[in-house]
């Protein structure tokens, strides 16, 4: 029997709903841990680990990384619901596909969310707090302009990372566009693997799926950032996206 596991979150962060998700598909059991924005330095560290989430805690390990918790899961997995192939060329394939991902999609995605989110204090407040503890959620209110202040520095939330946020997903979405353009069904190969979750994950925050494993409250979204979404939304890449949810999320 497997041990239950620990998971410490931000909600709301598509790569912790990348780990999810991993966790989820092999059957793994685990308690969440969830925190606001910089309040989870302090879950992080009793955990184990340094500044980032997730964090998963389980058999004596305390991995910190979301490709390193997919990893670990899909040993676990059953056969029919492993994330990364046999076939060393098609691994190899999905790995960097993965890994490209998580350096370029995740961020450009994040930074234009927040963007957006940010701009409305009691909006970002009610979203960032979400499932993190009481103490959290009431010290958030005060100290809301600090915690923003930390995000928009920390995460480069300008003007101009901004826009080559924007000029990098373009990017990325032509070349995943040009992947499906053969009709294929997965980004490698003939079957879901991390590649396909991977994407589907870190575009969240521009394609607000239903299946997402945190409440994404489009219709309370920022006017700009709904169209953002409507938009993304309508491109093959963000058609691709909604399914690998709909049809791989459970």
């Amino acid at each position: 029997m497997v041990a239950r596991a620990h998971l410490v979150t931000i909600p709301f962060s598509h790569y912790c709903d990348k780990a999810r998700w991993a966790l989820d598909r092999a059957g793994i059991a685990y308690d969440e841990e969830g925190h606001a924005p910089v309040f989870h330095y302090l879950g992080v560290r009793r955990a184990g680990a340094r500044r980032t989430v997730p964090v998963l805690v389980h058999e004596g390990r305390v991995l910190t990384d979301s490709t390193d918790i997919c990893k670990h899961a899909d040993t676990l997995a059953p056969a029919e619901r492993k994330l990364y192939p046999a076939e060393p060329a098609l691994r190899a394939e999905v790995e960097a596909l993965e890994d490209e991902l998580d350096e370029r999609l995740g961020p450009a995605t994040r930074r234009i969310a927040y963007s957006h989110i940010l701009a409305n204090r009691a909006e970002a407040v009610a979203l960032v707090q979400t499932g993190a503890p009481a103490w959290e959620r009431w010290l958030l209110w005060t100290t809301a302009p600090l915690v923003f202040g930390l995000l928009r520095r920390g995460l480069k939330i300008n003007a101009a990372g901004v826009e080559r946020s924007h000029a990098s997903l373009d990017q990325i979405l032509a070349q995943v566009e040009a992947r499906l353009a053969d009709g294929r069904r997965f980004l490698v190969g003939d079957r879901f693997t991390a590649a396909d979750l991977t994407f589907a994950a870190l575009a969240a925050p521009m394609t607000a799926p239903p299946e997402y494993g945190f409440p994404l409250p489009l219709d309370r979204a920022p006017p700009a950032l709904r169209a953002e979404v409507e938009a993304f939304r309508a491109r093959p890449a963000g058609v691709f996206a909604l399914r690998m949810y709909r049809e791989h999320r459970r």
